[in-house]
């Protein structure tokens, strides 16, 4: 399906790939473009079709950020919302019951860098480049400061953030903003090869993983925690899936659930 500012493809494999389709802007987030990703994901989450979600920019840049131009004709009312919106996108990605990979295909900027960390896994051209921008506006990065600090440590981000330089994907891959990184010409194909690891893994194990790790994030360690997750272990190994699985690998055969 083709919309205005978000084009979405699924395939027979199940993999639904959504991609920022304002490169006029170099694909800015305004609020069509914001609205139309988070529905998008939502559906993803939902469907019993999909896999595995990738999302990238049309052209060359992944994300420049939030939409200045736009930004300028809200009214004064108008940015918390703003603020909201982006927030809610970013916690669907991140809240997806489905594997997330970003496909960063050029420079990601502000809430651009902030849609590859929400996501699982991220794979960046090496000759992108990033920054934390907002304070050079007169802004700081508050809504995406959250998601960045899962990936980075916090001095790090009070480099980037208090600096808003930019930073090269190798330096952004070195410091955990981003997963990994390769040549251009070979994106699709590193995309594609982790996309295959995926494909390997349960759909339910899957979820209950990244549900776990979303918890820990919220919580500190703790013998309570320990046994949550204890629990959720043990009743993962009685669910259809993890029987398929433990029989497919005595009978030396895949799972029903590679396709």
């Amino acid at each position: 399906m083709t919309g205005s500012s978000i084009l979405e493809e699924i395939d027979d494999n199940g993999i639904a790939r959504f991609t920022l389709n304002r490169p006029g802007v170099h694909n800015a987030l305004d609020e069509e473009t914001m609205t139309s990703l988070t529905a998008a994901v939502i559906r993803a989450s939902r469907s019993h079709d999909v896999r595995v979600v990738v999302i990238s920019g049309q052209g060359d840049t992944f994300c420049a950020g939030t939409d200045i131009a736009w930004m300028e004709q809200l009214s004064a009312d108008e940015p918390s919302a703003d603020a909201r919106r982006l927030g809610n996108t970013l916690w669907q990605i991140r809240a997806c019951p489905k594997p997330t990979l970003a496909r960063v295909n050029g420079p990601a900027y502000g809430a651009g860098l902030a849609l590859a960390t929400a996501c699982d896994i991220s794979v960046a051209d090496d000759e992108a480049v990033f920054s934390l921008p907002a304070v050079r506006l007169g802004a700081i990065p508050a809504v995406i400061a959250p998601f960045l600090a899962e990936s980075v440590s916090l001095s790090t981000l009070r480099r980037y953030g208090l600096t808003g330089e930019e930073f090269t994907a190798n330096e952004a891959r070195r410091l955990g903003f981003i997963s990994a990184t390769c040549l251009g010409a070979q994106l699709d194909d590193t995309v594609n090869g982790i996309i295959d690891n995926l494909l390997m893994g349960s759909p339910a194990a899957q979820k209950e993983f990244k549900s776990l790790l979303n918890d820990y994030g919220r919580s500190q360690l703790s013998s309570g925690l320990i046994e949550g997750a204890a629990k959720i272990s043990a009743r993962l190994r009685r669910t259809p899936e993890a029987r398929e699985a433990l029989a497919a690998f005595i009978e030396k055969r895949a799972p029903g659930w590679r396709r």
